[in-house]
């Protein structure tokens, strides 16, 4: 979805809950620059400890997690837990 008003000009500031792979939060940096906006900043309430050579940074980071798959504060597992009041992870196999 695109945003309702015109981000031409202005400063933007992007909130997610992970930053995974950084291929989403790539993409809509991208294209806000594309729509003309003069700075697209990011923050996320997790940024995850991958390894991996991800295509963004966030500019700010709550905290790091581990590569597991993490759930609760709005992030879900299954469908569930989205609502917990903290942040779990799923035990390794």
């Amino acid at each position: 979805m695109l945003p309702g008003q015109s981000v031409a000009g202005r400063h933007v500031l992007v909130l997610d809950d992970i930053l995974d792979e950084g291929e989403t939060l790539a993409a809509i940096r991208d294209k806000l620059l594309e729509m003309g906006a003069a700075r697209v900043w990011s923050a996320v309430l997790t940024n995850k400890d991958n390894g991996l050579d991800k295509p963004i940074q966030a500019d700010f980071v709550g905290l790091d997690v581990p590569n597991r798959y993490v759930f609760g504060c709005g992030m879900d597992a299954y469908g569930l837990w989205r609502n917990l009041p903290a942040i779990y992870a799923l035990k390794d196999k």
